[in-house]
């Protein structure tokens, strides 16, 4: 997958926090997995729009 775009997200501390904890879990950078989630999230939505 070719990377080409940055993002700023500013997120509450409790998020932060437990999505810190879950990268930590799975032996992954913070960014690696936000990465992976809105990845997950994308193709989700793509999918139930063509079912729509």
């Amino acid at each position: 997958m070719k990377l080409k775009g940055r993002v700023t997200a500013y997120l509450p501390e409790e998020i932060q926090t437990a999505l810190e904890k879950w990268a930590e879990e799975e032996s992954r950078s913070l960014s690696s997995l936000a990465t992976y989630l809105l990845t997950q999230a994308v193709k989700e939505r793509q999918q139930k729009e063509k079912k729509d």
